[in-house]
């Protein structure tokens, strides 16, 4: 019956944008040529450029994730001030970050659809950053602050969306590589111009063999393997634009002493996109299937995510205007293999209309976002939430952007936090949302490329894990905590010749939570200070880089005293690349003095000292 009312309510929209479209509000028709619309500015409906946006944000293109010779994501945002990824050992292990000491509440878009799965826990980023494989990407945006005004759930620190590749960004190349703890991949791509619609597809396999990753009761614990194959393929015919990805990544880990742990994944996601100068649409589907084998339990967990989103600019009069609605639905279902009394299905449906206009204050614009979410959960609470936000900003006649906002931010409970339950996990159907206020001031310089901003952020209701039967370590998730982060961050670009360029980027940032409102403020598990520095060199077909990071004043994740991640450390890698006309050849080092440091309190390391050898050609 739910699942009836929500497909009815999004046959009304349709019919309403029909309507609109048949009285004269030119919806999905143009007369004329077709225009190709570009793509939606992230972090705000209106602007057309980044530059514009009310808000800290930084921009990574092709050409500097190609250059940095990343293997992830999580290296390649690891440059931006104010995240933190202090990646682990091994590709046997997710991918993931922390945005001003938080990772649940960072909302991660792809061509600007929301990537969270239904099956994420407490205090851990809601999708496996490895499953976007960066040679697809064709730029990342970051927006620092409140999103959830524009985009909804899990946007209360921020949005980082991924722009894939067109069609004609596609490079037709072969890529071989090989490296440290016996990494291999291998790469194919191509772009193809067709009389009716362009092509580009692309595959990749890459697979790692042992690798440290836990040091724990004066035991190393090692990854074991891991194997990764995917795909993708992007269609673009006048105004519309498909993607299709594919992917499978297998890996074994031992989690302690004489056990072993494995995963299975494989994701189907699929996008149909129309835009034009005034309205897109796009449509979406998200197939996940993760099997996990344990030496504890076993289970497998079948995700589907289907998702509608339509938005119009136009304008009120003098008022530049865009509104529009999004619909989502989420289905996770969990087999237990071990005690068929725990597997469980849910589901739930998302409707959210949403609006944001702006106004001429003398010299000064302000912009209004607001957006209400429905939410319709099986078997559990429904929710419903308002999320305004308001910008006011000005430029100054130097090109200066100064700017000061302030938005409401609201995170839901997953499926899995609801409804998963085994031999120690009970289920939890009557967790709220996450709920809190998100604040930022600061000052870009597009011209000059620096920027700083202070910013705070509160939540309440923050969702924990709470043990219920200590003897039997049994749990469940529940509202316990409240959160509270501020701090300034700030980045530098600095060319000091035509071949030679300096970045700095720094943060200094203060997280920390309450596990309950009579507890004390503890520390959040973020380092206090982090500084980052690149110096590159550019001359011909030679590049080179040496870049630096500085974790500092770490902060300890328990309440047990326990010092492990609290020391200050600094990493160092180093890159020489050359490229020819057809031919690429590079050489990249990681932490190359082979610092040890401990990620957490769980014991697990960073990544020790790695080399990787790449060779590319192009036809």
């Amino acid at each position: 019956m739910k699942l009836l009312l929500s497909f009815s309510k999004v046959i009304m929209f349709l019919s309403f944008l029909y309507l609109w479209s048949f009285l004269g509000g030119e919806v999905l028709a143009q007369e004329g040529p077709v225009t190709v619309a570009p793509e939606l500015v992230t972090g705000s409906r209106l602007a057309e450029s980044l530059d514009e946006v009310p808000q800290a944000t930084y921009v990574i293109t092709a050409e500097e994730i190609e250059r940095s010779r990343a293997k992830t994501l999580s290296e390649v945002l690891d440059k931006i001030p104010g995240i933190s990824t202090l990646r682990k050992n091994s590709w046997a292990q997710d991918d993931s970050l922390r945005m001003r000491g938080v990772a649940t509440e960072v909302l991660i878009l792809v061509d600007g659809v929301p990537y969270y799965n239904a099956s994420y826990g407490a205090d851990m980023f809601n999708v496996d950053l490895r499953s976007i494989p960066l040679e697809s990407v064709e730029r990342v945006e970051v927006i620092k602050g409140a999103g959830s005004a524009l985009y909804g759930s899990m946007a209360a620190a921020g949005v980082i969306n991924i722009i894939t590749k067109t069609p004609d960004k596609y490079k037709t190349s072969i890529i071989a590589e090989g490296g440290s703890n016996d990494w291999r991949r291998y790469s194919v791509s191509a772009g193809i111009k067709g009389d009716v619609f362009d092509v580009g597809i692309r595959y990749n396999h890459r697979e790692e063999g042992e690798v440290p990753i836990r040091y724990y009761n004066d035991e190393v614990y090692k990854a074991l393997d891991y194997d990764e194959d995917s795909a993708s393929i992007a269609l673009s015919w006048g105004n519309w634009r498909f993607g299709a990805d594919f992917g499978s990544y297998d890996s074994k880990w031992e989690p302690y002493k004489d056990a072993v742990d494995r995963y299975e994944d494989d994701y189907k996601r699929f996008y149909l996109k129309y835009a034009d100068l005034k309205n897109e649409v796009i449509a979406y589907a998200h197939l996940i299937d993760r099997k996990y084998k344990g030496s504890d339990d076993s289970n497998n967990y079948d995700g589907d995510i289907w998702g509608l989103e339509f938005t119009q600019r136009t304008s009120m009069g003098d008022i530049p205007l865009a509104w529009g609605v999004a619909y989502r639905f989420e289905d996770l279902s969990v087999d237990d293999l071990v005690i068929y009394d725990n597997s469980f299905k849910a589901e739930r449906h998302n409707i959210a209309p949403f609006v944001q206009f702006s106004f001429l204050l003398g010299d000064t614009f302000m912009d209004i976002g607001l957006r209400y979410e429905n939410w319709d959960v099986d078997n559990g609470k429904d929710e419903s939430e308002f999320a305004p936000k308001i910008s006011f900003y000005r430029q100054d006649a130097s090109g200066k952007l100064w700017y000061l906002t302030a938005g409401r931010s609201f995170a839901m409970p997953s499926l899995y936090q609801l409804y998963s339950k085994s031999s120690w996990h009970d289920p939890n159907p009557n967790l709220l949302p996450e709920k809190g206020w998100a604040y930022d001031f600061g000052i870009k310089d597009p011209v000059s490329k620096w920027n700083i901003n202070l910013f705070y952020l509160e939540m309440d209701d923050k969702i924990k894990w709470e043990t219920i039967d200590s003897e039997n370590f049994r749990g469940r998730y529940n509202n316990l905590a409240e959160f509270r982060s501020w701090g300034i961050e700030g980045q530098l670009e600095k060319p000091f010749t035509t071949n030679l360029s300096w970045i700095n980027g720094m943060t200094w940032q203060k997280a920390e939570e309450k596990q309950t409102s009579s507890d004390p403020w503890r520390k959040g598990g973020t380092p206090q200070l982090e500084l980052y520095s690149e110096l590159n060199y550019d001359n011909g077909p030679w590049f080179g880089s040496l870049s630096a990071h500085y974790y500092g004043k770490r902060e300890k994740d328990n309440l047990s005293g326990d010092d492990r991640a609290d020391d200050d450390f600094v990493t160092v890698d180093a890159i020489l690349a050359y490229d020819m006309e057809n031919y690429k050849i590079t050489l990249a080092a990681y932490n190359i003095f082979d610092e040890e440091y401990i990620i957490d309190t769980s014991g697990y390391i960073g990544p020790e000292r790695r080399v990787y050898l790449t060779f590319e050609h192009l036809f």
